[in-house]
């Protein structure tokens, strides 16, 4: 119990220092919301009532300490650009953002870890150099890339889909779903390539171990030994690689969600950096951060349900 307290406490702690480096960067940077409300035509004196009314002439502590004190009451204050509570705004983007972070992630697990283990299984072979030639290329391509090839490919040259089409979760959640399939593959293409490179060597390195020539000796399959044992160890590696590549796949969207016109937390955030809505973008980067901080928690969490030598510590 202390170590999850003391983890709870780090985060807690690690969220208040990224909240308050973004507050002070935004105040580093030159120009406001007021000036790009106004464009540059506008005069000083109306800049400044028009900061005034906004409170963006309020000392900086002051301005940081009462939006950090709403964050915890669950308001993130109000858009500059949209005139609306910036807590409804991304709790309407969230489920966008999410399922096609789910779905990348379930299409790399299930892609990745049988493919790792037939490439571990006849290592050295033809099947595993191919395999490691087409995750040397397909770690080099990013995602944003790949989805630009199929929205060409499938969008324009076979039609399969509308290029800037979308279909809202609200009105039809089976057409939303199958719209997100293409976004979801370029996210998850780099990150199986990854997967499979990490999971292979730690396969590969498992099995020089004293407990797999056990296993042999009992007259287990080559199968068995790498699904009933080498698979359990080699994972402990690779579960901290995906605990960072669900993180990774959120920042990652926003791109690709620019790409294939996915009105998600990629769209608000970009364009709220281009109107300089301050408010809307320290919510979504403290939300990025927030996830990162549990990815990592539920990383340890993991660890101890699969190390027993953990649980005993």
């Amino acid at each position: 119990m202390k170590v999850y307290l003391r983890k709870a406490i780090s985060m807690l702690l690690t969220l208040l220092a990224v909240s308050f480096i973004v507050f002070a960067a935004f105040e580093i940077i030159p120009g406001d919301a007021a000036s790009s409300r106004l464009g540059s035509n506008a005069t000083q004196a109306s800049v400044e009532a028009l900061r005034h009314e906004m409170g963006l002439d309020r000392p900086f502590l002051l301005r940081y300490f009462s939006w950090l004190g709403g964050c915890f009451r669950g308001n993130l204050g109000t858009s500059y650009s949209y005139h609306m509570p910036v807590a409804g705004m991304i709790l309407e983007k969230i489920p966008i953002t999410v399922t096609l972070t789910i779905l990348s992630m379930l299409l790399t697990m299930a892609v990745s870890v049988p493919l790792a283990l037939l490439s571990a299984k006849y290592a050295n072979s033809r099947l595993d150099r191919a395999v490691y030639a087409g995750n040397q290329f397909l770690m080099a391509v990013p995602s944003f890339f790949l989805g630009i090839l199929m929205t060409w490919v499938f969008g324009m040259v076979l039609r399969w889909f509308k290029p800037g089409g979308y279909v809202s979760y609200k009105k039809d959640f089976g057409a939303f779903l199958g719209y997100l399939i293409l976004p979801s593959v370029a996210i998850a293409i780099p990150k199986c390539a990854m997967s499979v490179k990490l999971l292979r060597s730690a396969i590969l390195s498992e099995a020089n171990r004293d407990y797999v020539r056990t296993a042999y000796s009992r007259g287990l399959s080559t199968m068995e030994v790498l699904y009933r044992h080498v698979l359990k160890n080699a994972l402990m590696p690779l579960i901290t690689f995906w605990g960072m590549a669900v993180a990774d796949m959120i920042a990652g969207s926003i791109v690709v969600e620019q790409v294939f016109n996915i009105p998600g937390l990629g769209r608000i955030l970009l364009t709220s950096i281009a109107n300089r809505d301050y408010p809307v973008v320290e919510a979504v980067i403290l939300l990025i951060a927030a996830v990162v901080l549990l990815m990592n928690l539920l990383v340890d969490l993991l660890y101890r349900r699969i190390d027993p030598r953990l649980r005993a510590e």
